[in-house]
């Protein structure tokens, strides 16, 4: 083989092993971006369900007196007044420290309103 005949060879393999590595490189590029997009979504979707605060709303005032009405009327008796005021204060209690509780008074809408 000849000087020019090397140099074209050793050229073309040059370019050859350029191509593939650049194929490898952007391959590469579109995984490390695909994992990135995946563990930011997971990040995200994790602190909205488990950190972020929301504010939920308790009608207590309306709750107690629909309990008052239904007693006055004799469609429940005391035990059942009782029971039902325990429910009140079990589903209160039983809200997650990430949620905020205000008054269903205070309410308009958009906001989660919890009923026992």
């Amino acid at each position: 083989m000849s000087e020019e005949t090397t140099k074209e060879h050793n050229t073309e393999t040059k370019n050859e092993l350029q191509n593939k590595e650049t194929g490898k490189s952007n391959f590469n590029w579109l995984i490390t971006l695909f994992i990135s997009l995946l563990v930011s979504l997971a990040s995200i979707l994790v602190y909205d369900r488990f950190f972020v605060q929301k504010i939920v709303a308790v009608d207590i005032k309306g709750y107690i007196a629909e309990q008052r009405d239904l007693y006055i009327s004799g469609k429940i008796n005391e035990e059942q007044l009782k029971a039902n005021i325990d429910k009140i204060e079990k589903a209160v209690t039983s809200i997650p420290k990430n949620k905020v509780v205000i008054m269903g008074d205070a309410v308009i809408r958009n906001v989660e309103v919890v009923r026992p």
